[in-house]
């Protein structure tokens, strides 16, 4: 069935686009030099955009006919998308990154799945349960160990608020790109990375590019080709299987992942109180990972397209003509009236059940 499909591969996605996503403030830490942190946000999302274009020739897919087959308020969503996610978020969070340790850097980001799970329950109704709750405030607590410091690290002060930004916008963009399930996940990234991509390069142009190479021009661009381009492909997959405040959830393994990357390659040694801050978001994100959700539901009769297989569960066993037999695959579908009960998280088909 596709729900037990989608309770595997959902949380399979959201960890490793965090595993991708988690590493890259240390290896952004690596090029960034004296590069503008401007041009730095521009490079990592045009790079993503560029590596995607590998993808979307491949499958013949044309962007602009993408983008007009979409209703008019999910073409609002998706520029909302780009401007919190692609254009403001990664600008607060290069800056951050240039002025703190990429360890606590990468800690924080953990306030991203807080953001997420907040926007989504308050405004999209997403079921939160209490285990989530209790993570999430855990993950805050931690995280103000780290921002709110003695006066002697006041700069790093200034950068946890920097990540703290770049995370609600973050979280916007996460609820935002959830519900914009038209377009095919590698069309959606690709959009987010050109978008934000030429809009800061242009932006680093007018203020200046600051002293670079190509060296780092060339890293950059690799860094946004994996660590953005193909985690968030692999995020929107999971968005689209396990929904907003569930994806963030799993993502929570990425900082950590930062972290240890940070102590291997940078050699940094945090302090003390950093340890006593990872370890209560290790206690939240543990949290995270206890809920359970199940009671009985009502699927209304709906049309929609998104990738699924015939035999994925009793919502896709239709038929279609020769040519479109390949699995999995893509195009519009009708669901009928449907009621049952089974564990699941707010997917495609489980969304405002409540």
């Amino acid at each position: 069935m596709a729900i037990k499909t989608d309770l595997i591969q959902g949380p399979l996605l959201a960890t490793l686009s965090a595993v991708l996503f988690g590493i890259s403030p240390v290896l952004c830490k690596l090029v960034i030099g004296e590069m503008s942190p401007i041009l730095l946000a521009g490079l990592l999302y045009l790079g993503s955009g560029i590596g995607l274009s590998f993808i979307l020739v491949r499958q013949r897919i044309n962007i602009i006919r993408e983008i007009q087959s979409i209703s008019g308020i999910h073409q609002l969503k998706l520029l909302g998308a780009v401007l919190a996610g692609g254009i403001i978020a990664p600008l607060c969070l290069v800056y951050g990154i240039k002025y703190g340790r990429a360890s606590e850097v990468a800690l924080l980001l953990n306030l991203e799945t807080v953001a997420t799970t907040f926007i989504a329950w308050l405004i999209f109704k997403e079921q939160v349960s209490r285990y989530v709750w209790v993570g999430k405030v855990l993950i805050v607590l931690a995280s103000a160990f780290i921002i709110l410091k003695a006066p002697e690290s006041v700069a790093f002060s200034t950068s946890g608020i920097l990540v703290l930004l770049a995370c609600i916008f973050w979280g916007i963009d996460n609820n935002l790109t959830r519900d914009v399930d038209g377009l095919p996940a590698p069309v959606l990234a690709a959009i987010k990375g050109y978008g934000a991509g030429l809009f800061n390069v242009f932006l680093a142009a007018v203020i200046g590019f600051g002293t670079i190479d190509i060296q780092q021009v060339g890293g950059a661009l690799l860094i946004g080709a994996f660590s953005y381009g193909a985690s968030l492909v692999l995020f929107i997959g999971a968005l689209r299987k396990i929904g907003s405040a569930r994806s963030s959830t799993y993502f929570a393994v990425g900082p950590f992942i930062g972290v240890l990357s940070s102590l291997i390659l940078l050699r940094e040694q945090p302090p003390a109180l950093f340890w006593f801050a990872a370890t209560l978001m290790i206690a939240g994100v543990l949290c995270l990972y206890r809920e359970r959700h199940e009671h009985p539901h009502v699927h209304e009769s709906v049309t929609h397209r998104h990738q699924h297989t015939h035999d994925q569960d009793e919502h896709h066993r239709h038929q279609h003509g020769e040519g479109n037999d390949s699995e999995p695959h893509d195009h519009i579908h009708v669901h009928e009236q449907q009621t049952h009960t089974h564990v699941h998280w707010p997917d495609t088909h489980h969304r405002h059940l409540h």
